[in-house]
């Protein structure tokens, strides 16, 4: 599991000192320590979750006692870690974060949120963030539940925090697992749009959803929907790869001709073949389903019909920027 720090590494700022970098190496293995054996609804190692948090929280432009504290807080309420061991190792002020997140699990009331200060709250929204993302193997009523209150509670808070593209997301994800006409459709977006970039994520998202409600039938729903997933990884592909030159709207026109020189040459090796390309996306598609199926048949459904299209247009995409359409097998 070491290998899971490295990304974390990778996407910090240059301005992090080689002691802050070894600061969160530290707080990832104390981490990895104390949840050795604990295993996510998902089956995931639960490490993975503290992981993730904290590159939100990088992400996010928050400062190393932040991320620290970020990959570090769920040591307090889930594990037989406490307090003084966290502050032991790693100083007062991490560990009062550490603390303030401990006791928002122990209490879910406004008092406790009004309580905590805003360092908390917010290492608090990124948490909630991540696991609206990977809501699915939780039941439906559980689902609800917690969607509901994050619409209620926790996007405001993200909002009144300075964190309006965390709350955008929030609320999309949130609405896509709440009874509706929409649902379906909401969920179709939520999923596809996963392969953008996490900063512009919220804001398409809001977007797309907030022109979705306003549709009447549901064959218009499903028009706009499809279209949008289409359309979904040219704009991924524009966002994280942003040209000189000026783009016309991204969903679904070309995108310069200078990002093929960004490619690497594994990645035109493997679209070369069909078989090469195809044979990792079906597994993971499976996958996909499979583990979708286990908590609702319903959003394992919406997958099958909405990420094949996704990914064949995502690599079509690609094939026609580099030249190579006619792929073989």
């Amino acid at each position: 599991m070491t290998s899971l720090v490295a990304p974390l590494l990778a996407r910090l700022p240059g301005g992090f000192t080689a002691s802050e970098r070894d600061r969160i190496r530290r707080a990832y293995e104390f981490a990895a320590h104390h949840h050795a054996g604990q295993l996510r609804k998902s089956g995931n190692p639960y490490i993975t979750h503290p992981v993730a948090v904290a590159e939100i929280a990088a992400d996010a432009g928050l400062d190393c006692a932040a991320i620290c504290a970020a990959l570090l807080h769920d040591v307090i309420a889930g594990t037989r870690c406490d307090a003084g061991q966290v502050r032991a190792e790693f100083g007062d002020e991490i560990a009062a974060l550490v603390q303030g997140m401990a006791e928002l699990d122990r209490r879910h009331d406004q008092a406790a949120l009004d309580a905590a200060g805003d360092r908390v709250l917010a290492l608090k929204v990124l948490d909630r963030l991540h696991n609206m993302r990977t809501l699915q193997p939780l039941d439906q009523a559980k689902r609800q539940l917690k969607s509901r209150q994050t619409l209620d509670v926790i996007a405001p808070l993200a909002k009144r925090l300075g964190l309006p593209a965390i709350a955008d997301e929030l609320e999309a994800i949130a609405r896509g697992h709440l009874p509706g006409d929409t649902g379906v459709a909401h969920r179709a977006l939520a999923l596809g749009s996963l392969i953008l970039p996490s900063a512009f994520r919220g804001t398409y998202l809001c977007e797309w959803l907030g022109e979705l409600d306003v549709l009447r039938s549901r064959r218009a729903r499903a028009h706009f929907a499809f279209g949008v997933l289409r359309g979904m990884p040219a704009l991924a592909l524009a966002l994280r790869h942003p040209l000189r030159h000026p783009l016309r709207h991204p969903l679904g026109h070309p995108l310069g001709r200078t990002l093929a020189d960004r490619l690497p040459a594994a990645l035109r090796w493997v679209l070369r073949s069909n078989l090469r390309t195809w044979t990792p996306l079906a597994a993971l598609l499976g996958w996909m389903i499979l583990e979708t199926a286990r908590s609702s048949l319903g959003d394992a459904v919406v997958i099958l019909i909405t990420v094949p299209p996704v990914l064949h247009t995502g690599v079509s995409c690609l094939r026609a920027k580099l030249g190579l359409d006619g792929a073989g097998e």
